[in-house]
């Protein structure tokens, strides 16, 4: 008698192994699906030995391993940055000959991709992206076309790790093959570009986002309110400003405080530093008033970044 499976959330592997230990004993068979949410559960604790003996088991006898039994140990494997382990079952799929589909893939390339930056050195970050990219032509070989999220990976890994022309020609790639890049695959490229000090190509990027389908958040916003801000261009980052409060989204700590600092570097447009006043007044986030003093705007400016810096130390979700 097969079982319908069990569930083995992160946390409560260690009952439903129990579980799966007592099914011989009222006659049940594990059937492919109880397996694969024990080779999950092991994965996202990263018990990868349990993980690959239950795999070994599936191998050598009833049910065999499907994809998804391959994706959850890839997956764990690549989240704790294993990737040497991920690369052999990689190609311990491939000898079996297994169908492909993009899954694996995406796993492989979206875990060298997203942890190599963060969690190595730049060598071994560059050596991942040969991986990566090899991946990428193995995909090609087996007629399999990478989807969204892998390519919309490779663009951000790419775009971290300084390699931004790359990342744009990948980027323009994706969009003549008809691929959405996701809004965070935008935003990534842009906030490289305006650290850069590149903003120009940073709003090109606003427009081939738009052309997409796709609508700016207001991480998005940020991201290019502050790169005009750095460039001088403190009007410019005010329109922005109009724009998010127009397209009904809430203007965060981060956005005020962003145009505050310039205008208190700047000094240079008391109406956009009065409007923000004025917003945050209303939306009970200050209190004090200003006379229309100079004196008093800049003193208002001061109680105003003041009391965003003490909301973001504390974390203070008002937006």
């Amino acid at each position: 008698m097969a079982s319908k499976g069990i569930e083995a959330d992160e946390g409560k592997i260690g009952i439903a192994t129990r579980v799966f230990d007592e099914m011989s004993n009222f006659n049940l068979s594990p059937n492919c699906a109880t397996y694969n949410a024990l080779i999950e559960g092991h994965s996202l604790e990263g018990n990868f030995e349990e993980a690959l003996r239950l795999m070994d088991i599936m191998e050598q006898g009833e049910p065999q391993p499907n994809e998804v039994s391959y994706g959850a140990i890839l997956n764990g494997l690549c989240k704790h940055a294993k990737f040497d382990l991920a690369r052999k079952l990689f190609e311990r799929m491939k000898a079996k000959g297994m169908g492909f589909s993009c899954i694996p893939y995406t796993e492989m390339i979206d875990g060298l991709c997203k942890n190599g930056f963060f969690n190595e050195a730049i060598q071994m970050l560059n050596e991942m992206f040969q991986e990566a990219f090899q991946l990428k032509d193995e995909m090609a070989s087996f007629g399999i076309t990478s989807h969204d999220v892998a390519e919309s990976a490779m663009v951000r890994g790419l775009a971290l790790c300084g390699k931004v022309e790359e990342a744009i020609l990948l980027l323009d790639n994706m969009l003549r093959m008809r691929l959405v890049p996701t809004i965070a695959t935008f935003t990534t490229l842009m906030h490289m570009l305006c650290k850069e000090n590149n903003v120009v190509e940073a709003l090109k990027l606003r427009s081939k986002m738009e052309l997409c389908g796709l609508k700016l958040d207001v991480i998005a916003y940020n991201v290019l309110i502050s790169g005009l801000c750095a460039d001088g261009d403190i009007a410019a980052a005010f329109e922005l400003y109009q724009e998010v409060k127009q397209n009904g989204l809430w203007p965060n700590a981060t956005t005020y405080t962003v145009l505050l600092d310039a205008l208190l570097t700047e000094g240079n447009s008391t109406f956009i530093g009065d409007v923000l006043l004025k917003d945050l007044k209303a939306r009970g986030i200050i209190s004090c008033d200003w006379d229309g003093g100079i004196d008093q705007y800049h003193k208002a400016l001061l109680i105003t970044m003041e009391r965003l810096k003490y909301l973001q130390k504390r974390r203070r979700k008002w937006c």
